[in-house]
């Protein structure tokens, strides 16, 4: 699969550990057949109190067709993964937001499903429902995610303070306005154990079921489904989950 090659992807992401950005930078520069121009927010001395405030900084700078907001500690499993990866989402329709990793909006008793064709942790290690197809979902994984600048501009970022959920957010958003969201297969590995998820992601879901839950009675998250309308829901259960998964990472449950 093939895209244009006049298309052009502006690759945003966040630093602030130069050692971490310098290997993604590696990583990044041996990646085949996309055009690209890459921008780096130094974000070392916390200069942005959000992922939101650091995004919308550079949304009018970013000169691509398609924006890729990616954690530095993303690596790409050989020289075509970004390309293979992006020209899927090239192809999709009335895109809202693409990413790697996310939930469909169907729970199954009371759990969102994560689907997912990546790996995490080091060693690497699959979790999830393995797909081999673009799927659509509800929201998607903040660790590797695209909009369409056309998109974004229309719809920054919001002003929720903190570093979790912002692509959710932007996933609801896009289906407010009659846009569809998908994980798209991809040949990439996340770095991350998950072990940044803390009562600030409980916070932020809090916020968001409040500005959000009166469209939206479940949304589904990789860490937990946010039932909106019910105060159980929203103040209880999150919490033991975030628990539960801790304890999970520390025990290595859930590795395939």
């Amino acid at each position: 699969m093939k895209m244009p090659e006049k298309t052009l992807f502006s690759i945003i992401t966040i630093v602030n550990k130069e050692k971490v950005y310098h290997n993604f930078k590696k990583s990044l520069e041996r990646q085949v057949g996309v055009n690209y121009e890459l921008i780096k927010i130094n974000n070392d001395d916390n200069q942005f109190t959000s992922a939101r405030a650091a995004y919308n900084s550079v949304l009018e700078s970013a000169n691509g067709n398609y924006l890729v907001f990616v954690h530095p500690d993303m690596r790409f499993q050989d020289k075509n993964a970004l390309h293979d990866a992006l020209a899927q989402v090239v192809k999709i329709k009335n895109l809202g937001v693409a990413g790697v990793s996310g939930c469909p909006d169907k729970v199954h008793h009371h759990r969102s499903t994560l689907v997912t064709s990546i790996v995490h942790d080091n060693p690497p290690h699959r979790f999830g429902k393995l797909i081999d197809k673009i799927t659509e979902v509800q929201t998607v994984d903040e660790c590797f995610f695209v909009m369409k600048k056309s998109f974004c501009e229309a719809h920054p970022f919001s002003d929720i303070e903190g570093w979790h959920m912002y692509a959710v957010e932007q996933c609801l958003v896009a289906l407010l306005n009659g846009r569809r969201n998908y994980v798209v297969p991809a040949r990439m590995w996340h770095f991350s154990t998950g072990s940044s998820e803390n009562w600030q992601y409980i916070q932020t879901g809090r916020e968001i079921a409040r500005r959000y839950g009166d469209y939206f009675p479940t949304i589904s998250t990789t860490i937990t489904t946010w039932e909106t309308q019910s105060w159980f829901n929203l103040y209880i259960i999150p919490p033991l989950k975030l628990v539960k998964h801790e304890v999970w990472r520390r025990l290595g449950i859930n590795k395939k």
